[in-house]
């Protein structure tokens, strides 16, 4: 697969699951991404880690909001714990040496994240990582040539700067934890 790399499999995300069961008041605190107009409209958010926000909600200019910055932990990563130990197993897997934007998106059944390109300084600075939470056969995440369909417990790694969607034809809600890390380049650091 060109689009795909997956990183791992049978990963325990069992308490991540258990913990989104319990928190179901986190989803949608932030819908930045939600709009009418964009892809994500039919889906479901929960922003673990990104800029902060306390700026722009002071000024109600979000134009500069995606520039480069250093991210932080948002509430819902305090209210679900289990994220940490999966975040720093996979930043360590893959010799990560920045951890950027964390979100959990859900797409309920036959629902779907439309087709769209990533784009601006933090598709291009992270590596891009899916973490499955939760998914049944029909859920798929789906380039133009290639489409996967990932069980609880993988892991890959994805290119979001290429046309993509995500469709849910199964009868449960498709839940994925998106991390960006910033992956230690060797031949880029040391490149003669």
């Amino acid at each position: 697969m060109k689009n795909f790399m997956k990183i791992a499999q049978g990963v325990d995300v069992t308490p991540l699951a258990l913990q989104l069961h319990q928190h179901p008041e986190l989803w949608n605190v932030d819908t930045e991404r939600l709009g009418p107009a964009g892809p994500h409209h039919d889906s479901d958010d929960i922003w673990v880690r990104y800029n902060d926000k306390t700026e722009w909600l002071k000024s109600g200019d979000w134009k500069t909001f995606n520039d480069e910055h250093d991210s932080i932990w948002y509430p819902a990563a305090y209210a679900l714990p289990a994220i940490r130990p999966l975040v720093f197993d996979l930043a360590r897997r893959v010799e990560a040496e920045r951890i950027g934007g964390i979100f959990i998106w859900r797409v309920k059944p036959g629902h779907q994240i439309y087709p769209h390109k990533d784009f601006g300084w933090h598709v291009n600075y992270y590596d891009k990582f899916n973490i499955c939470i939760q998914s049944a056969p029909g859920a798929s995440f789906v380039y133009e040539d290639e489409r996967m369909e990932d069980r609880p417990g993988d892991v890959h790694r994805f290119v979001n700067t290429e046309n993509h969607s995500v469709v849910n034809n199964s009868d449960i809600s498709y839940i994925v934890m998106c991390v960006c890390l910033r992956v230690h380049d060797y031949e880029r650091r040391y490149k003669r």
